[in-house]
C-alpha cells in the first residue's frame, strides 16, 4: 500500500526550533519513504492536505483506558475518599468484556483527537490489548502490580511480552508496572525490576501525586519516592515516572541519569489540587518529559490538545515568566519527547524518512485558528481534538475527513452505556 499526502504544511518536529515547510509525503507500507516538494509516484491512495497542518501523531505517555466509564463520576471528592468509596467498589465488579469496551471507547476518543500512541497500566490488560489492536493504535501495555495484587500479573506480563516481542512490526509493546512507591514494598519492587531486566523492557510507575501520598512514602521509608525507587534499583531499567509533582532538588541529581523520563499529567494534578510538576527545572537538567492524560476519570477527556494548553499555562504560573515553555517546547513534549520517554523515538515522534507513518492532519481552516500568526502557538493555545481531520497509524488510515474507518462508534457507545447502567 502506497499513500501520498500532498500539498501539506508539514511541522516535522525534528529540530530544536519549528521547521514548517510545504511538502508532499509518501508512505510505503508502514514507513515514511519520501518527503519532497512534489512527489509523482503511482500510489494507491491520495490525501489532499491543502489547508492542513501535518505533524507526527500525539504520544500520550500515561493512561488508564478502561476507566472511561468513570467520566464525571463523583468528581468533586478528595482523592483517597474518591478512590476508596467511588472507584474501587466498582472496579471490583468489572468483567473482562467491560475492560474491552471501556478501553475501546478511550481508543476511539484518542483517534478522534489525534493521539496515535499511548502508554497504559491497569488490570485485565489482555482486553485492553484486544481493544488497541481492534482500533489500530500503537500502545505500551502493563499489568499494574501492588503488594495486594501481584498474583499472576508478573506471569501475565511475561506471557504477553514473549508473544509480542516475537511479532514483527507489532504495534503493542509490553512493560512491567509497579503501581506506586506507597503501594509496592521493597520485595514487590524487586520482583518487578527483576522481571523487567529478564525481559529487557521498562517499568511504568506512578510517583506520588498528592501531598498525602508523598507524606505516606516519607513516613514509611524516610525517603522521597525517587530515593526509594533508586535504592530499589528501579532506575537500572528504562522507566516512565508518572506525575512528578513532588520532586525535590536532590531528586533531580538522581533523575539526570535515568533512561526514560517523566509523564506530566497537568489536568489530573489540577483536578486533585495536588501540585505543579516543575518541567522547566527537569528540562534544565536534560530530563525527558512527556505529556499524559491519565485516565478519563481524572482528566475528563483523552484530548491531548487540552492537556497541552494546561501544561503550558501551569509552567507560566509556576515560573512567573511568560517566556518560559514556548508552544513548540510543549508540542515536542506531546510528540518526540514523549516518544523518548517511552523509548520509541527511533520509530515515531517526528516526520522523517525511515520513521513509522504515525501522522495526523489538522484542519487549519477554522475560525478559532485564524489568523495564523504562529502555527505552533495556534496548535497549543487554540486548537482542540475536533480539529484533527485525518489520522494514520503505522501506515493505515484510521480516520479521514473526521470519519472513522472500520470502527463502529455507535456500537461501542451502546456497549459502554449498558456497562454504566449495570455498575453506576
Amino acid at each position: 500500500m502506497k499513500i501520498l499526502i500532498k500539498n501539506a504544511t508539514v511541522l516535522d518536529m525534528v529540530l530544536d526550533n519549528p521547521n514548517i515547510q510545504k511538502k508532499d509525503i509518501l508512505i510505503e507500507k508502514n514507513i515514511i519513504s519520501k518527503i519532497e516538494d512534489r512527489i509523482l509516484d503511482d500510489v494507491d491512495k491520495v490525501i489532499d492536505a491543502k489547508n492542513m497542518i501535518v505533524m507526527p501523531g500525539l504520544v500520550n505517555t500515561h493512561t488508564h483506558l478502561a476507566m472511561s466509564i468513570f467520566r464525571g463520576y463523583k468528581n468533586d471528592s478528595k482523592l483517597v475518599d474518591w478512590l476508596q468509596n467511588a472507584i474501587f467498589p466498582v472496579e471490583e465488579r468489572l468483567k473482562p468484556d467491560d475492560i474491552y469496551w471501556n478501553s475501546y471507547l478511550s481508543c476511539i476518543e484518542m483517534i478522534k483527537s489525534g493521539t496515535t500512541t499511548f502508554n497504559d497500566m491497569y488490570f485485565r490488560m489482555d482486553k485492553t490489548i484486544e481493544a488497541a489492536e481492534r482500533s489500530g493504535l500503537r500502545g505500551i501495555i502493563a499489568w499494574s502490580v501492588t503488594d495486594d495484587s501481584i498474583k499472576d500479573k508478573l506471569e501475565r506480563t511475561r506471557e504477553y511480552f514473549k508473544k509480542y516481542s516475537t511479532e514483527k512490526d507489532s504495534k503493542i509493546k509490553i512493560y512491567v508496572s509497579a503501581h506506586a512507591p506507597h503501594t509496592c514494598n521493597p520485595e514487590t519492587l524487586k520482583k518487578c525490576v527483576d522481571l523487567a531486566k529478564e525481559l529487557n523492557t521498562g517499568i511504568h510507575i506512578h510517583l506520588p501525586e498528592t501531598l498525602k501520598e508523598n507524606e505516606i512514602i516519607e513516613e514509611k521509608y524516610a525517603q522521597s519516592g525517587i530515593e526509594y525507587l533508586s535504592d530499589s534499583d528501579v532506575f537500572d531499567v528504562p522507566v516512565v515516572l508518572v506525575h512528578g509533582t513532588y520532586i525535590k532538588n536532590s531528586d533531580i541529581d538522581i533523575l539526570k541519569h535515568i533512561k526514560g523520563g517523566i509523564s506530566h499529567t497537568p489536568r489530573s494534578n489540577c483536578k486533585f489540587s495536588s501540585n505543579i510538576c516543575n518541567i522547566t527545572k527537569l528540562h534544565d537538567a536534560n530530563i525527558n518529559v512527556g505529556i499524559g492524560t491519565d485516565g478519563i476519570e481524572t482528566s475528563s477527556t483523552m484530548d491531548m490538545f487540552e492537556e497541552m494548553k494546561v501544561a503550558a499555562y501551569l509552567q507560566k504560573i509556576n515560573t512567573q515568566e511568560k517566556s518560559r515553555m514556548s508552544a513548540y517546547e510543549i508540542l515536542k513534549m506531546a510528540t518526540i519527547e514523549g516518544a523518548k520517554v517511552l523509548g520509541l523515538d527511533n520509530e515515531i515522534g517526528t516526520i522523517e524518512v525511515g520513521k513509522k507513518a504515525d501522522i495526523i492532519c489538522i484542519n487549519r481552516n477554522k475560525t478559532h485558528l485564524y489568523p495564523e500568526n504562529d502555527i505552533c502557538s495556534n496548535l497549543v493555545y487554540s486548537a482542540n481534538g475536533a480539529d484533527v481531520d485525518t489520522v494514520i497509524v503505522d501506515g493505515k488510515i484510521l480516520m479521514k475527513n473526521r470519519r472513522l474507518i472500520d470502527i463502529n462508534e455507535k456500537e461501542v457507545k451502546k456497549k459502554v452505556a449498558k456497562i454504566v447502567k449495570r455498575l453506576l
